[in-house]
């Protein structure tokens, strides 16, 4: 009787832990179906929205995001004005979506589909220097101390700006180049836009200047918004006389619209946005006529002049332009830089192509000595020919 009452109660606990086990399972079993199911939702979702951005073609609706709601819902401003409250695809990261980002929407649903570059006027990109050119610093002769002050004004506070942080002050914004024409400004730009890697945009100031009223600011400020966005960027801004005059109130027309492109120039360098690490250079041959309000502090930090360079600066650059070509003899180079007083940097190595150009009438492939003489001669007969004619050319 007693093992009868033993083998029940052995057979009673032993179904028991079964029970036990079966609702474990059971609970184990619920709980990874239901992740399954939330795996299948999302795989679901996550393919539905390749579908979408597969058969999203072409931007049927492109909108500007006004602000984040949560992690994927947003207040978009549509072409219209009008404000929506859209989703966002999964294919698109989320953290690119700040305020002001031009989006792509499907047509229906408004759904953001794809994140589009800013708008940007294409003279804009026109601007941007290539680096085509291989100069450097080397290519520069007699520039040494320009070169310097240009690096530590320029240079030095993209790529070192903790140095300036150290010291407690505000990087420079940018410096004016002036001098003679010929003697080096433009060429000087090129040697620091190979030799950064930052963005360079290379600007003729006078093509600032638009046909229709409000185009010439704004693509002024277009020019430094994309300086912004792609920053460390430098832009270099040549014949700045051409927009920087004084400021006049008489006359209207050219006047009235290179005063307005002055003052969108002057709050740009020093307005409310801050330029960070954008730096401007700006280059003329007429300093005496650019508006006290263009070059103080604070917009023009460091004047630079580039003069005519003087007998040594001048047998540096004709060596570096008379590096590259084919002589026979010995050049007498103090002889020719003796004879070219007066002479720019354009001038010396006008004298190198003069040169060749006399190899070439005699149906030679190399210069002589004398080919150099001749060539310095005829330009100072050029040049004092020039300066006692009745008449004004620029060449």
């Amino acid at each position: 009787m007693e093992d009868i009452e033993e083998e029940r109660r052995r057979l009673v606990i032993e179904i028991y832990k079964n029970e036990l086990q079966i609702r474990k399972r059971q609970k184990l079993l619920d709980t990874l179906t239901e992740i399954y199911l939330e795996a299948l939702k999302k795989k679901f979702k996550e393919t539905e929205d390749d579908l979408k951005y597969l058969n999203f073609t072409r931007a049927e609706t492109i909108g500007e995001i006004v602000k984040p709601l949560s992690k994927d819902r947003f207040i978009v401003k549509g072409d219209d004005g009008a404000r929506y409250i859209v989703n966002c695809c999964s294919k698109v990261d989320k953290s690119k979506l700040i305020s002001g980002t031009r989006v792509a929407q499907e047509r229906k649903s408004l759904t953001i589909m794809r994140i589009l570059p800013p708008m940007v006027n294409p003279l804009v990109y026109n601007m941007v220097y290539q680096h085509s050119d291989d100069v450097s610093y080397s290519d520069l002769g007699g520039l040494s101390k320009q070169i310097k002050d240009l690096r530590d004004y320029i240079e030095l506070p993209l790529t070192k700006p903790e140095l300036f942080e150290r010291v407690g002050v505000k990087p420079p914004k940018g410096v004016l180049l002036y001098g003679p024409p010929g003697t080096g400004k433009t060429l000087l730009a090129k040697a620091i836009a190979n030799n950064t890697n930052s963005t360079f945009l290379a600007v003729v100031s006078s093509a600032l200047l638009r046909k229709y009223l409000g185009d010439s600011s704004l693509l002024v400020r277009e020019m430094f918004k994309y300086a912004r966005d792609h920053q460390p960027c430098i832009i270099f801004m040549d014949e700045i006389d051409a927009i920087g005059r004084r400021r006049s109130s008489e006359g209207e027309g050219k006047n009235n619209v290179c005063n307005r492109v002055l003052i969108e120039l002057l709050s740009q360098l020093d307005g409310f946005n801050e330029l960070d690490k954008v730096k401007v250079i700006m280059a003329t041959n007429r300093p005496d006529v650019l508006d006290s309000a263009l070059i103080r502090p604070g917009r023009i930090d460091k004047k630079i002049e580039i003069p005519l360079p003087n007998q040594d600066s001048r047998m540096r650059i004709l060596k570096i332009h008379a590096s590259g070509i084919t002589k026979h003899g010995e050049i007498d180079y103090e002889k020719v830089v003796k004879l070219s007083e007066g002479f720019n940097g354009a001038d010396m190595r006008n004298i190198c192509t003069e040169a060749g150009m006399f190899a070439l009438r005699a149906e030679r492939d190399y210069v002589v000595p004398n080919d150099f003489i001749k060539a310095v001669t005829k330009l100072v007969e050029a040049k004092k020919l020039e300066s006692s004619s009745q008449y004004s050319v620029d060449f």
